[in-house]
């Protein structure tokens, strides 16, 4: 029970969060990156900043020590210790330990800084550390600055007026010494050096912090009001044309503004509102023309229907052969609907099998006997020779009967239908040519849609239901085969399809 009501407040949390707007998050995230800069600014400079100073000389001490020691031998010896002594503030000293009483050889130039200089009873001390660690030793020690100047409470009592501000941490002695034997004996090499308190410069520091700290905030929420209000506003404008997109309003406009991403997205909105524009207007189209197709077989069956009924004597054959015609019409307009939907599903399994193409188109040309002879249409096809190929012979043979039929339906004047096959090495083409009055360049990318025309004014199809060019489409690309189209207007169309041929037989051959 309390883990539901646990995940029941965070999603409302995480819904909060993801229900702000843009401008406000992108604020959000530049104080936020303002407030990590700041916490890591008074870290390192406040904070850390004595550890760091120290670390730093340390690291100065031992590298400086070493150096020395590699050095030693070198004749500009004193030279060099001189170059340290003063670059880099320390006291050096080097000892020659071979005898009972350390001889003093090399040793910087007096310095005022009593805490740096180097006693010989230190010298021993710093000896046997050493030894004992190796041969060489870092060690840190308190100066007498504190016990000299106190902790600045004893002024108060005997002078008069606020006290200055004093460090009061004691500064501290770094000292490094380390063993170095050679050929010519054993020497102790000692280096001093101050640690300063920084107190003075993390006040000075913490002082201009925070007045970084107050102008980098201001800085931080005006630039992210100008930064947010810039990259919020083309992706606003955006989504309130993406809700005008979703109200079905395709002639919306997506402005192409602000960094890439946005301006990518207008440009594929863009494209989605013409194409769904299309598809609406392709939509309203189907309905008419599937209600025009649907009405006329229909009224047709029902007014026959009627007359055979009242009218007596006209329960005639022909008066019958129409009802028959008209609901064989209606069938296969049903039929290539449910058709059209299993293809466009892809729920249509492939019976593959080798068959002969050439024999498939004679067979289909014997259908087209009676529309020849009563409305003196003219199909002509042109081979060369048998051609066998590997599909689902229904399918392929559905796929140029459609074809036909759309010639037909669109034939020009003459009447004239051209089949072709044409095999050029492993490949068969097969086009279905006409002589009407042709497709617009702008119209042919559509022509494959369901109940997409050309002219705009629906008419009846001499034959078919008018979704041939849908199924051919669907049909071809389960198969895997190229198709197309030309068309020129004013001199009629040509369409084509290719397969793969399994076997080629010449014509004369099978005579």
């Amino acid at each position: 029970m309390k883990h539901s009501e646990y995940n029941k407040k965070n999603s409302k949390s995480r819904k909060g969060w993801s229900r702000l707007p843009l401008k406000v998050k992108l604020i959000g995230f530049f104080l936020l990156f303002a407030f990590l800069l700041l916490i890591f600014l008074w870290l390192f400079q406040i904070v850390f900043l004595d550890d760091f100073y120290k670390l730093i000389k340390t690291y100065q001490l031992k590298t400086s020590t070493s150096y020395i020691s590699q050095n030693v031998e070198e004749e500009r010896i004193d030279e060099l210790i001189e170059s340290i002594h003063t670059g880099n503030g320390m006291s050096v000293a080097v000892y020659d330990t071979d005898s009972d009483f350390f001889s003093l050889i090399y040793e910087s130039r007096a310095d005022r800084d009593m805490g740096l200089d180097i006693m010989p009873h230190q010298a021993y001390s710093y000896y046997n550390a050493a030894k004992e660690s190796g041969g060489k030793i870092t060690l840190e020690s308190e100066s007498f600055t504190e016990a000299f100047f106190g902790e600045g409470g004893a002024f108060r009592e005997d002078f008069r007026g606020e006290p200055p501000k004093m460090d009061r941490e004691a500064s501290k002695i770094l000292v490094c010494a380390q063993i170095t034997e050679n050929s010519e004996g054993e020497y102790l090499i000692v280096l001093k050096t101050r640690i300063t308190p920084v107190t003075s410069t993390v006040d000075t520091l913490r002082i201009q912090l925070v007045i970084i700290t107050a102008l980098l905030v201001v800085f931080a929420v005006v630039f992210a009001i100008g930064v947010s209000s810039k990259i919020s506003k083309p992706i606003a404008k955006t989504n309130e044309g993406a809700k005008e997109l979703a109200r079905q309003n395709y002639h919306v406009h997506f402005e192409a503004e602000g960094c890439k991403e946005i301006c990518e997205l207008s440009e594929t909105l863009n494209v989605a509102a013409s194409e769904l524009s299309t598809v609406d207007n392709l939509r309203r189209e189907l309905i008419a023309n599937i209600s025009h197709d649907l009405r006329t077989p229909l009224t047709m069956i029902s007014g026959y229907a009627e007359v055979m009924r009242d009218i007596p004597g006209e329960n005639t054959p022909e008066n019958l052969q129409v009802v028959i015609d008209e609901s064989r019409r209606l069938s296969e307009l049903v039929t290539d609907l449910l058709d059209l939907s299993k293809l466009e599903a892809q729920n249509v399994p492939l019976n593959i099998e080798a068959f002969c193409l050439t024999d498939c188109i004679r067979e289909i040309f014997t259908r087209y006997a009676k529309l020849i002879s009563q409305q003196n249409f003219v199909l002509e096809f042109a081979s060369d020779e048998d051609v066998w190929v590997s599909g689902d012979k229904l399918r392929l043979s559905q796929v140029i009967y459609n074809l036909i039929n759309n010639a037909i339906n669109y034939a020009g004047d003459d009447k004239t239908v051209i089949v072709r096959q044409i095999v050029n090495d492993d490949k068969v083409r097969i086009e279905v040519e006409d002589h009407g009055k042709g497709i617009d360049k702008e119209d042919l990318q559509y022509i494959w849609d369901r109940y997409y025309r050309v002219d705009k004014e629906h008419r009846s199809a001499v034959i078919g239901s008018g979704l041939g060019l849908s199924i051919v489409k669907n049909v071809l690309l389960l198969h895997k085969a190229r198709f197309g189209v030309r068309s020129a207007l004013g001199k009629g169309s040509t369409f084509w399809f290719e397969l793969e041929a399994s076997e080629v037989r010449s014509l004369k051959g099978s005579l």
